[in-house]
């Protein structure tokens, strides 16, 4: 999996989301999704409160 479809899958499935903010290695395993200890470490690193308020302003069409 690449960025491009992580980001894909979180936009088109709002449960993956909550659970990948809860417990990536378990939102990974059930989406049945390899990954590396790298690539959990970083998700787990991930500020999700910002990322969250950029896909809202996004959404809403605030952005120019």
């Amino acid at each position: 999996m690449d960025i491009h479809e992580l980001f894909t899958k979180v936009l088109h499935n709002e449960a993956f989301w909550k659970e990948l903010k809860e417990d990536p290695v378990k939102a990974f395993q059930n989406a049945r999704i390899k990954t590396t200890p790298q690539q959990i470490d970083s998700v787990k690193q991930l500020n999700y409160e910002s990322l969250e308020k950029v896909a809202t302003a996004f959404a809403s069409g605030n952005v120019t």
